[in-house]
């Protein structure tokens, strides 16, 4: 297949290119830095302020996969109401233009989503079924409105499936900036530690991501989640186990509120997820459903 994949340079996308190489695909990719992402990747790359430009036509030639990752970093410092506009226009806009774009040869658009849609208070177990009818944060706004452009595909014919990403275990994301603290034994819970954290490997997210470009069963959002979610007390725990470390230093809701504002609420919020249409619909076999085991397949050398 020949695939474009946009938000190749994060972490996900470096993880997903390697597979999707590996598997014999072509891969090219959108970049605002195209000659830093061809070094980087190994792959085609063509220039793109989404911002400013329309999709390069050469980019989308004989394409007939798409797979939408781009997005500014949700955790890099506080939404104030100029990096919310970044935020949000980095995915909505981007998303629009590729849609606009589509070429005849396009047949399946992979787009990112995130939990974020989901309510993220109380114990209520969500699934794919659940339809929000008012928007009551950033987060939730910003994803429901990801996955309305990504739908205006299929209006051309196009395959479309949103995946909805929870907090992705690897070499990146959150855990790169938890290790340095649970690492020097300052770790603990946030909040009082009995929110929902929905986690999932990234191998197995990028397993996902695969099977949803070329499986054409998937279809529509789809929960990247792991079937085994735990408390943010159970996961502290678990992280500061696998690296031999404390985990006696919980950290109150307060000082992430005073520190990043509204962006306090990807830690505190508490998001009870389950991957119901990749376990029934899809019958997806998880690599790692256990978290301990998750993590040691991540630090067995630390």
């Amino acid at each position: 297949m020949i695939i474009l994949i946009t938000g190749a340079t994060g972490f996900i996308g470096h993880h997903l290119i390697q597979r999707l190489q590996c598997e014999h695909h072509t891969v090219k990719v959108l970049s605002r830095n195209s000659k830093r992402a061809s070094h980087m990747l190994g792959v085609a790359a063509f220039d793109w302020d989404y911002a400013t430009q329309d999709v390069p036509a050469e980019a989308l030639h004989d394409c007939q996969i798409i797979i939408n990752l781009m997005g500014e970093n949700l955790g890099n410092g506080r939404w104030t109401e100029a990096r919310k506009h970044e935020i949000y226009a980095s995915r909505i806009l981007s998303t629009r233009k590729l849609v606009a774009a589509a070429p005849e040869s396009l047949h399946t658009f992979v787009c990112g989503s995130a939990i974020g849609i989901y309510p993220g208070t109380g114990d209520d177990l969500y699934d794919e079924s659940y339809v929000a009818l008012e928007r009551l944060s950033f987060m939730q706004t910003l994803c429901h409105d990801w996955e309305q452009e990504a739908s205006r595909i299929e209006h051309r014919k196009v395959r479309r499936v949103s995946i909805r990403t929870g907090i992705v275990l690897g070499d990146g994301g959150m855990l790169k900036k938890l290790l340095p603290i649970f690492k020097l034994g300052l770790g603990g819970p946030v909040g009082n530690g009995r929110q929902w954290l929905p986690w999932i490997h990234i191998d197995d997210l990028v397993s996902v991501f695969c099977e949803a470009a070329l499986n054409t069963r998937y279809h529509g959002p789809v929960n990247a989640v792991s079937p085994n979610p735990v408390r943010y007390r159970e996961f502290a725990t678990a992280l500061g186990q696998a690296l031999h470390r404390s985990t006696f230093f919980p950290i109150p809701a307060f000082i992430l509120k005073l520190a990043l504002g509204e962006a306090a609420a990807l830690a505190l919020n508490s998001y009870h997820i389950t991957p119901k249409r990749l376990l029934e619909d899809y019958d997806f076999k998880f690599k790692f459903d256990n978290l301990p085991a998750a993590l040691a397949d991540l630090f067995t050398e630390s």
